[in-house]
């Protein structure tokens, strides 16, 4: 798939990497204003640290991501030869898989980390997910690693270990619902129990729809890069494009949305 300009689909190779650069370049705004949400407006109350660290990784994978994807394009479409063959870009597109599937995994952690801290760190709640989220990632590895140069026949994209790659987006998307869904039984709860003080319960209510905002781009974002792969379609390369952007964006959402709080 996507052996050459001329191949069917081959389209998705230029809007792929312009959606992503656009997608980043909004998510370096959402990025900006958290940082100063944490650094800034926190003050005098001391700064979570381990939050910071985790927008900071979170968000150099994502800029990772794209400059890897652009330096495809680049090594590719400007060629003033013919078009590099898969097997010499075999090292780059290796990457920008295996990156795709980190910044997946890793947002996923982020999902079960809230989920535990709104469940009073209680360890049994996330058990399950956890798992299920380590077996996919393991699963996703499979083809970053165990494939050959030789096997790379497009220069646009990674070939596939399609069984791998579909029980990967599986389980997190199974994941990504779970905990959304766990977190929003937890909350529904907690803002019952603080209807008479307003200021509390719609600090709740406001931080329930972010988990909802969150856990739903997760999930749309997930299915249909599922879709695609089931559908063996070249649109994949876009949809994935754009799930590496969504993947990292949802870690801000709640803290934008609720603010320093």
């Amino acid at each position: 798939m996507l052996e050459g300009l001329r191949a069917d689909g081959a389209y998705v190779v230029v809007v792929s990497d312009a959606l992503e650069i656009v997608l980043f370049g909004t998510y370096t705004i959402v990025f900006t204003a958290a940082l100063i949400l944490l650094l800034v407006y926190r003050r005098p109350l001391p700064v979570d640290w381990h939050t910071v660290m985790a927008l900071v990784v979170l968000y150099g994978t994502c800029m990772t991501h794209c400059s890897l994807v652009t330096t495809n394009r680049y090594s590719t479409l400007t060629s003033a030869h013919s078009i590099p063959k898969g097997p010499e870009l075999s090292g780059l597109l290796r990457g920008t898989d295996a990156l795709l599937k980190v910044s997946g995994f890793l947002s996923q952690l982020m999902m079960i980390h809230r989920c535990w801290a709104v469940w009073d760190y209680a360890w049994l709640i996330v058990v399950a997910p956890f798992l299920m989220a380590i077996v996919g990632f393991g699963c996703a590895m499979v083809g970053p690693i165990q494939i050959s140069a030789h096997e790379f026949h497009s220069p646009f994209m990674a070939p596939r270990l399609l069984p791998f790659d579909i029980a990967f987006c599986t389980l997190s998307l199974v994941v990504d619902i779970y905990v959304t869904a766990l977190i929003i039984y937890r909350l529904h709860h907690m803002s019952a129990a603080v209807k008479s003080f307003k200021s509390v319960s719609d600090l709740v209510s406001s931080l329930a729809a972010s988990i909802i905002e969150a856990g739903a781009l997760l999930s749309i974002a997930q299915s249909a890069v599922l879709i695609s792969l089931l559908c063996d379609h070249p649109v994949t390369v876009i949809l994935e494009s754009m799930a590496a952007q969504v993947y990292v964006r949802t870690t801000s959402c709640p803290l934008l949305r609720t603010g320093p709080s």
